[in-house]
Formats: structure tokens, sequence, C-alpha cells
């Protein structure tokens, strides 16, 4: 993984925290957890225009993925109804990157050990982040476990879609509006007119979550054309440590001596991956 993509990666993963803190910020989070698919639909039919089509052999997973999508979304806003950003969002994306290096060295490409070591000290450390709040509050966590293995399932599906597309910015438009009309259209038919309201009223922050997310996910899609899937996955969820700091910045979440321990472990984890990826 060169030092370009590396950078990328981590600026990706700033920008996929700052819209979850948005999320998480408001009253309604199940409401603006929708609305940030809805902007992502409105970003990705605004640029499917201007960009070229997906390859025939991408379709499968780009649906698969929308599918996925769907069900993202759903747990993002209950996970976060009552659990703290700094708490839901470690665990959401601590064990995805395990998973879905386990499952890129098993089933789609061979991975160097340091690969492998680095991923499991990086989602220990993204892990423990959660630990101290765990003490305090249950709250959302069933909600995240399950959502990790959903991105977990995602990443490597997208990760093969994106190589196969060829195109990974037309990938990841297609993958948002698909994703993001499928959840819109799903939920008004649960919620109806109330939830419709609720979208309008948040059409600022679902706009501006749909760029950040088309944004960090692009570049994610991006990198994975050109590094093992596993080592950008493990990379992009450095996330959590802007997480955990807009947690305690933003939302005035409690920030401890051991959570800075957490975060040295992540940190200790990107360095391995990073050299263990080098190239």
């Amino acid at each position: 993984m060169s030092l370009a993509v590396f950078c990328a990666l981590l600026a990706a993963a700033a920008l996929h925290a700052g819209w979850n803190a948005l999320v998480r910020r408001d009253s309604d989070r199940d409401a603006s957890a929708v609305a940030v698919a809805a902007g992502s639909a409105v970003v990705g039919i605004v640029l499917v225009p201007f960009l070229a089509a997906p390859a025939p052999a991408a379709v499968p997973y780009i649906l698969a993925s929308s599918a996925l999508q769907m069900i993202y979304y759903l747990l993002v806003g209950l996970a976060y109804r009552s659990g703290e950003l700094s708490i839901v969002y470690p665990i959401m994306r601590g064990l995805a990157p395990l998973i879905a290096s386990l499952l890129g060295a098993f089933f789609v490409e061979p991975a160097a050990a340091s690969l492998i070591i680095g991923a499991g000290v990086l989602g220990l450390g993204i892990i423990s982040l959660g630990a101290e709040g765990l003490r305090r509050s249950r709250a959302g966590i069933g909600a995240a476990l399950l959502n990790a293995c959903v991105i977990a399932t995602y990443t490597i599906v997208d990760g093969l879609g994106a190589r196969i597309s060829g195109e990974p910015a037309t990938y990841t438009a297609w993958i948002l509006f698909g994703g993001g009309i499928a959840t819109v259209l799903w939920r008004l038919w649960l919620r109806g007119a109330p939830l419709a309201h609720a979208i309008m009223q948040r059409a600022g922050l679902g706009l501006a979550g749909g760029v950040m997310g088309f944004a960090a996910y692009g570049i994610a899609l991006w990198a994975m054309t050109l590094a093992p899937i596993g080592a950008v996955a493990a990379v992009r969820e450095s996330s959590v440590l802007f997480a955990t700091a807009l947690g305690a910045i933003v939302l005035h979440e409690r920030f401890g001596a051991w959570r800075w321990l957490s975060t040295g472990l992540v940190l200790a984890g990107l360095v391995i991956v990073k050299l263990g990826s080098a190239g």
C-alpha cells in the first residue's frame, strides 16, 4: 500500500466518522440515518449520467450491495438510538476489518501474516475503545455487533465489484443510488408520512452526509483496486479515532485513560498494516 493510498484512506476515515457524528447528534437518529441514505441516493443519481456505465459483470454486486445497504442504515439508526458514538461506532467498525480480513484471506486473496497481525491489533484497539463505555451502558451493542457483520460482508462484495467494474467512481455512484433509494422506499413503507416529513426537515444533513459518504466510500473502493481488501478495510476503520475525538469534543462523551491506551493500540495496528502492505 503506497503512502498516497494510506493517507487517502485516513481522509476517508475522517469523512465517514463525520457523517456518523451528524446522525448521532440528531434527536431522531433513525430519521437522520434514512436522510443520509436519501442524500446518498441524490448524490448517486446526480453523478450517474456523467460516469461510464457499470460493467455487466458488476451488476450482481451492485444489487447485492444495495440490499446490504438497506440493512446497514437500519442498524445504524437502531445502534445510535440509545448508544453513544464513542461506544457503538468502535464496535461496528472494529469487528468489521477483522471479519473482512479473515474472509478476504481465506476466500478472496492471500494475505501476509503481518497484515493479519496488524488487523488484529487494530481491531483490538478499536473494540477496547468502547470497553470503558460498556460498563456504563450496553445500549445499542446488539445492533452494533450485527452491523459489523454487515459491514464486513459488503466490504468484500464491494471490493470485488469495484475490481470487476474497473470504475470505482461508477460503482460507488450506483451502489449509493441503489442502496439509498431502496432504503428510503422501504422505510417510508414502514413509517409513512411522519418519516417523509422528518427526512424533509433534515435535507441539509442528509445531503451533507451523502456527499461525505460518497467521498469516503469512493476512496475506499478506489484503494481496493490498488491494495489488498483486508488491508484497506483495516486502515479505513481508523475512523474510530476520529469518531472518538468527535464524541469527546462535540458530543461531550467521556474520554478517559483507557481510551488513550486503546488509541495507542489503534495507531500500532495502523503502523503494522502500513509496513506489512508497503509497496
